[in-house]
């Protein structure tokens, strides 16, 4: 199954905009090279024209590629750093990506209700 992860933040903590683009650059250089080694499928950087500061990220992949991709120590490194120069940071997996794997797994879902009596 394909899925996401999308990591979201703010605006910049005042003080720290110039470590903000180092290590958005550090992101973007570990995300670019597991997409070289082909343990992603891409990644996509978005920046916010309007409203408020901040942008977001989607990586794109196999889920369980994902998950591990998630746990793993230089990732971890990356998101502590990101989160102490941005404000409202925030990292999520998704599962899905085609008509196909929802619709299986919002049949999980209403199986899942089913069985505790929740659907008829």
């Amino acid at each position: 199954m394909t899925g996401a992860i999308v990591i979201r933040w703010g605006a910049g903590v005042p003080g720290r905009e110039a470590k903000g683009l180092e290590v958005f650059g550090e992101a973007v250089t570990h995300f670019e090279g597991l997409s070289k080694t082909g343990r992603i499928h891409s990644h996509r950087e978005f920046l916010a024209l309007t409203g408020r500061d901040g942008g977001f990220m989607i990586v794109e992949g196999e889920l369980a590629e994902l998950l591990k991709i998630v746990a793993e120590e230089a990732t971890l490194r990356l998101n502590a750093k990101a989160a102490a120069i941005v404000q409202d940071f925030e990292i999520q997996c998704f599962a899905g990506g085609s008509g196909s794997a929802v619709q299986g797994m919002i049949g999980t879902y209403t199986t899942s209700l089913a069985e505790i009596g929740y659907l008829g």
